[in-house]
């Protein structure tokens, strides 16, 4: 998609691009992964290997076989078929891998997802990935089973993905969240279940180790979540780019809920408003569900309150997302074009 020109106002002052060496990338796009097919077919445990590397990452994976079933962890998948639920455990509802590619990975977890860096690249950062909702987790959300009714305004449900990451062994509290699904909008229009691939941005959480990932949902029962507990990444970026204030300890730049638009919905411009505990750069984007960036700016903002204007009469009416990030610190916030 082309980026769209839009235009910014700072009343912080002039913005500041600094000129720094271009990291390298290497992209897991799950292409390496010999299938029979490039069609229909899936890698998991079941052959005994424990897993499968696709560029400097390695996806675990397991197999039950006194069940003779897939128990966990990843399978690399080329299945197209984004019509049937269950027992379409491997389709993604994008029915492709991204870009009509014919490979991705599909996780599935009941408790926490390993991906782990491998070679040169452990401890360097995860610039991003694209991910979308399973086959069989969008049809249970979009239709219901047995398991689960269909998502609904009324009950405000929800599916989110939130990936954590290990960083010199220890767990951290550093995370990306990502809603598969969304049904807390008073504005009904605005409730989705996601059916196309989104980048989802990684580089805030700074130097990676591994990351964990873990699902969770509004519907639960007896034994935990009802929802399907599986979704499809593709394209994970890692890049040899290492944050090394992270190696000494994050600054934490934003106080918590620091972040406002204003106002949301807009028409033509919003405000965006926020208080930094330092003069610190802080990058700015401007994201639709589909991730693409339609404004990224470096500017420098100062001790205090800060604000700026985003012009956004040119977008079409929808759903946007404005990051903020200085450092390794991330805030995120809703936007609404009427």
């Amino acid at each position: 998609m082309k980026k769209q020109l839009l235009s910014i106002a700072l009343s912080i002052g002039v913005i500041a691009v600094s000129a720094q060496s271009t990291p390298t990338t290497q992209i897991s796009d799950f292409e390496n992964v010999t299938l029979t097919s490039n069609h229909n077919t899936v890698y998991n445990d079941s052959t005994g290997g424990g897993g499968f590397t696709s560029g400097n990452a390695y996806f675990p994976s397991q197999w039950d076989p006194h069940y003779d079933y897939w128990s966990g962890g990843w399978a690399a998948s080329s299945v197209r078929d984004s019509t049937n639920a269950y027992p379409n455990l491997y389709g993604c509802a994008a029915y492709t891998g991204y870009n009509s590619s014919n490979k991705y990975a599909v996780g599935t977890t009941s408790g926490s997802l390993m991906m782990y860096m491998t070679d040169s690249l452990i401890g360097k950062t995860v610039t991003g990935m694209y991910i979308c909702n399973s086959t069989y987790a969008y049809k249970s959300m979009k239709k219901g089973d047995s398991y689960e009714p269909a998502f609904t305004a009324r009950n405000k449900d929800w599916f989110k993905l939130t990936a954590k990451k290990y960083f010199g062994g220890v767990l951290t509290n550093d995370s990306v969240e990502v809603y598969l699904a969304d049904f807390r909008y008073s504005d009904t229009t605005q409730n989705y279940i996601l059916k196309t691939w989104m980048w989802v941005g990684f580089s805030a959480i700074g130097n990676v180790d591994s990351l964990s990932f873990s699902l969770s949902s509004s519907q639960n029962g007896t034994y935990g979540m009802n929802t399907p507990a599986f979704f499809c990444i593709d394209n994970v970026t890692l890049s040899t780019y290492r944050d090394t204030a992270a190696t000494t300890g994050i600054k934490n730049y934003f106080s918590e809920n620091s972040l406002s638009v204003y106002p949301n919905p807009a028409v033509t411009e919003t405000e965006i408003v926020y208080n930094t505990s330092a003069s610190v750069p802080v990058n700015l984007k401007l994201i639709d569900l589909l991730g693409n960036e339609l404004i990224t700016q470096k500017a420098q903002s100062f001790l205090g309150l800060n604000k700026f204007k985003i012009d956004v009469s040119t977008l079409p009416a929808g759903v946007y997302y404005v990051t903020l990030n200085a450092g390794s610190n991330l805030l995120t916030k809703k936007l609404i074009k009427q």
